[in-house]
């Protein structure tokens, strides 16, 4: 629509005044004969996914595989794993390359040096190496595969959830026995 210039240039008419009931000026307070209707009902919460225990640990969730949910063992421990395989530790002065893993404490010693990837061959195991402090080690005990240590779990031989945190960490290398 065309507009001449002089009109283009005032002002937007004001919006129309609200409409009041004819009774209004009489009433100035709102009379309400019936209750507002009552607030539609949240909705229920809901149920929370029931997890039995170990269905995480340390947080996390376990994995699930075609729709089977893993559930972890209740203890565990930390071991620290020594990757250098030719540490000699006569001579060894420096902190070697190492890995700490979490393993439950119901695994047995045996299963423990095949989850390593020890050879299977009973002159190979795990042996425990104590720190000496200023980069000295110093052998512990050897566990050789198919030895009865082997069969004993890692609780047994009081490698526990305990150690790392309030007792002594527990130091392992792979091993390959003489002769």
């Amino acid at each position: 629509m065309f507009l001449p210039p002089q009109q283009a240039s005032l002002p937007p008419p004001p919006p129309p005044p609200m409409y009041s009931p004819p009774y209004a000026q009489h009433f100035p307070f709102h009379v309400q004969l019936f209750p507002p209707p009552p607030p539609p009902p949240s909705p229920a919460p809901s149920p929370a996914k029931w997890s039995p225990p170990g269905a995480s640990l340390l947080g996390q969730p376990a994995p699930s595989f075609d729709g089977v949910e893993y559930l972890y063992p209740k203890d565990h421990t930390v071991l620290h794993i020594i990757l250098d395989k030719y540490m000699n530790l006569e001579t060894a002065t420096r902190l070697p390359k190492w890995e700490p893993r979490l393993f439950p404490t119901g695994l047995t010693v045996g299963e423990l040096i095949e989850r390593l990837g020890a050879p299977d061959d009973p002159k190979y195991g795990l042996m425990e190496v104590h720190e000496q402090g200023d980069g000295k080690w110093a052998a512990g005990q050897v566990i050789l595969q198919g030895s009865d240590s082997a069969t004993k779990t890692l609780r047994e031989i009081r490698w526990t959830e305990t150690r790392g945190f309030s007792a002594k960490p527990v130091w392992l290398k792979i091993h390959e026995a003489e002769g």
